[in-house]
């Protein structure tokens, strides 16, 4: 399933960051579920024990319907429990399910053909003007350097739980791919500095670019004290739509005058 890493023997599953919801969905600890008011123990939910590579030589198979039934047994056993609240992104499943709609090849576990249009727009960004000059020695360090910075922004992100989207700049994108050439080697780089595996999610929308660069844009001067991009945000923050949503809305108006003094700041930071 997308979000789900099985290693080569298929005994080793690590959830990525995109779907942190899935460490509770799939959660194979005891869950103590109370139905009709009794206190009922169980290891694993029934969507875990499921997916579960067993331990014969058995073929095992999967069906879309056998998935729908145990995830619907799983959400009853962790709202029994009293855990289902914890769960941020309750469409989840919808989203995992379509994932896998219209795949060319069904074994593989995402969509080759809408990957490699996105990997087609990214190259026409990082060969284009605003780019040149990326490849020289001095400008491949200092974006290696950012990379490392980005990874551990990540790691401290996830550590104080805070549920927002870290957006790379083109030069850390650049060595964020290069590094992925080479899976065992960045799997073993993740764990030893990160702690996880950290995926690779290309399919964020626009808008939660938009929104992932201003959180990163932030998060980065206030780890670092030094810009992140270039790129003007706090203009293109204050939008005609904020500023007259603002003055209707004076607290409103304070969090997005205090937002981009914050972005100024940032910016500012970088023409200094």
């Amino acid at each position: 399933m997308k979000g789900i890493h099985f290693d080569g023997d298929g005994n080793e599953r690590i959830t990525s960051e995109v779907t942190n919801d899935l460490s509770l969905i799939l959660w194979q600890g005891e869950i103590s579920s109370r139905p009709h008011g009794k206190k009922k123990p169980k290891i694993g939910t029934s969507l875990a024990n499921y997916i579960r590579i067993p331990d014969t030589d058995i073929e095992w198979s999967y069906s879309w319907n056998s998935i729908f039934r145990e995830f619907g047994a799983t959400v009853g056993e962790l709202k029994a429990s009293e855990r289902w609240k914890e769960v941020t992104r309750r469409n989840i499943f919808a989203r995992l399910r379509a994932a896998y709609q219209g795949l060319v090849w069904r074994d593989l576990s995402i969509d080759l053909v809408a990957a490699a249009l996105r990997q087609r727009g990214f190259m026409q960004k990082i060969t284009g003007e605003e780019c040149q000059g990326i490849d020289s020695p001095a400008a491949l360090v200092h974006a290696i350097s950012r990379y490392h910075k980005f990874m551990i922004l990540l790691r401290d992100t996830a550590a104080k739980k805070h549920h927002r989207h870290l957006v790379p700049t083109l030069d850390i994108d650049l060595c964020w791919h290069t590094h992925q050439l080479h899976p065992v080697q960045y799997r073993n780089w993740c764990r030893r500095n990160v702690g996880r595996l950290i995926n690779h999610d290309d399919t964020i929308s626009k808008t939660d670019l938009k929104d992932g660069l201003r959180a990163t844009s932030l998060a980065w001067f206030d780890a670092y004290r030094e810009p992140y991009t270039t790129d003007d945000l706090k203009k293109e923050y204050l939008t005609t739509g904020r500023k007259v949503a603002g003055v209707l809305l004076p607290l409103y108006g304070l969090h997005v005058l205090n937002k981009a003094k914050k972005l100024g700041e940032t910016h500012r930071g970088m023409l200094d």
